[in-house]
């Protein structure tokens, strides 16, 4: 049977037939076709320079949405599959499963570029979530299948901040309020004044800030676009960074600026619980992410150039436009522009009574005469450019 087999090999070479090639090209169909979602996933994510949280939220997908497809082939999730998954999935949480289902699109269309034929042709058929989800006359079907769900617009109404500043000073007041919450109150302080992200600002360590040269370093593995950011401490975010830093013998094991609720080396996680409490307190129901709206509405109201606006909450520059590419931003320039902000989100606050007085009081105190002479000559100018 071998002689035989080996003469039929031979003679098929001599007819320019090679049949270890052909093997070969069965062995890769054969693989590609038995390609598991969660294997396809993670190849994507290899490929991807991702985020942990964005991470973590492709990886929930498999333990939700595509729970009983994780592991099954790729090829299993056909358009009516898909359809099915998508309907269900939307009755739990309509952003989840578009969100779901995006990923699945992306992890597709990477595997299908990934496995190729050895003349270059896709193995894979072509992507069903377009098929399943897009709007398709010829497929009987008047819409789109997607949920898309429009994002939140919560804020906190300017008129409404110092209820919003006020509530958060009343928790830190309070005798059965816990060391953790505490710090949950100066870091939702600090997010309203930074506009940046809850992670940026809730894993940073203390090697990140400068306030002898007042600059705050955001490393490029905090940042949701992987891209370091050195921004300007304004006045504010100065006290509650001062504030922090006279509790920071209390964690000698820690580096972070806000440690957890151990007081270990694990950032604070979830700042639910303190913002159910101001929400009881104010009837304003936000989330942190939502104090980026709030920072980013002030800088409208402040006439803050976009892209100005853009380098202080973190976001890409450079890429929309070519003529960012030549306007640069000086340290000192965002400088003058994010305490602009934060006068405008702390105009009308005065987060106790007697809270602003004893604040003052304590940063003139600190500070030398030629500052104090600084801030009576800005003082000064500011007041004659509200009379003119």
């Amino acid at each position: 049977m071998a002689r035989q087999k080996a003469r039929a090999e031979s003679h098929d070479l001599h007819q320019g037939i090679d049949r270890r090639e052909e093997r070969r090209k069965e062995d890769g169909t054969r693989k590609a076709l038995s390609l598991t979602y969660r294997e396809a996933l993670e190849e994507h994510i290899s490929l991807s320079d991702l985020a942990p949280a964005t991470l973590s939220k492709y990886r929930n997908s498999l333990t939700t949405t595509f729970k009983a497809y994780a592991d099954r082939p790729l090829v299993d999730l056909t358009p009516d599959v898909c359809r099915a998954l998508h309907k269900t999935r939307s009755e739990v949480s309509p952003a989840r499963a578009d969100q779901d289902f995006r990923v699945l699109r992306l992890t597709w269309n990477t595997a299908r570029e990934l496995h190729l034929s050895p003349e270059g042709e896709a193995i894979l058929p072509p992507n069903p979530v377009p098929l399943a989800l897009n709007k398709r006359r010829a497929a009987g079907r008047s819409k789109a299948q997607w949920n898309n769900v429009p994002r939140r617009q919560s804020i906190i109404p300017e008129a409404r901040l110092p209820d919003w500043f006020a509530a958060l000073e009343a928790i830190r007041q309070e005798t059965a309020t816990t060391g953790a919450a505490r710090r949950f109150c100066d870091l939702l302080e600090a997010l309203a004044v930074t506009g940046l992200r809850r992670n940026e600002l809730a894993r940073l360590e203390w090697s990140a800030v400068d306030l002898a040269m007042g600059t705050l370093t955001i490393p490029a593995a905090l940042g949701k676009n992987h891209r370091a950011l050195i921004r300007p401490i304004t006045r504010h975010l100065e006290a509650i960074l001062k504030r922090r830093e006279a509790e920071r013998p209390l964690f000698p094991d820690s580096r972070l600026i806000w440690p957890g609720r151990f007081a270990d080396s694990r950032p604070l996680n979830d700042p639910r619980d303190v913002l159910a409490t101001v929400a009881a307190k104010t009837g304003l129901t936000v989330l942190a992410h939502d104090l980026r709206r709030v920072y980013a509405s002030a800088a409208v109201l402040c006439d803050v150039p976009q892209l100005a606006t853009k380098r202080l909450l973190n976001h890409l520059t450079g890429a929309a436009e070519v003529t960012e590419g030549y306007q640069i931003l000086s340290l000192e320039a965002l400088r003058i522009y994010a305490q602009k902000i934060e006068d405008r989100i702390l105009g009308n606050v005065d987060p106790a009574p007697g809270g602003s007085d004893r604040l003052l009081l304590g940063m003139l105190e600190e500070m030398g005469e030629a500052e104090k002479r600084r801030l009576i000559f800005d003082l000064a100018a500011r007041r004659m450019e509200r009379a003119a």
